[in-house]
């Protein structure tokens, strides 16, 4: 009887301990995968963005129906939320640093806001992924 008091009482402490309020589903970049495919603004707001895994980073921005390319390398700055474009070059582009918080990451969706100084960032830009 005590060996199967033990027993319960050692698999009700397992199964809880496995619960915790950290399982909800706002995944980070690290967990899913940002790099390696474009991703598209939503509403045609910001530019097309590629973040390739050797740390190079891509844009196009389409301006009355003319597509232009940017680009720059990209770093994290806080592992799962900000990362840092230094170097931005291409037609028009006027600030060569810009900085992205990812507030939230899905498999086919991310949210992203942009800063110029690291501090203040811009509302937020639904992307959606080339297989969405």
């Amino acid at each position: 009887m005590k060996k199967t008091l033990l027993l319960a009482t050692t698999i009700l402490v397992l199964f809880f301990s496995s619960c915790s309020s950290d399982d909800d589903n706002n995944s980070t970049p690290s967990s899913i995968s940002i790099l390696d495919k474009w991703w598209y603004d939503s509403n045609n707001y910001a530019g097309n963005i590629y973040f390739n895994s050797n740390g190079e980073y891509q844009q196009v921005v389409n301006l009355l129906g003319t597509n232009i390319p940017g680009s720059g390398s990209w770093t994290w700055i806080e592992q799962n939320s900000i990362l840092k474009i230094e170097n931005l070059t291409g037609l028009g582009q006027t600030i060569p640093t810009v900085w992205l918080k990812f507030t939230d990451v899905e498999e086919h969706s991310m949210t992203v806001q942009q800063s110029t100084d690291g501090t203040n960032y811009s509302v937020e830009v639904y992307y959606l992924d080339t297989d969405n």
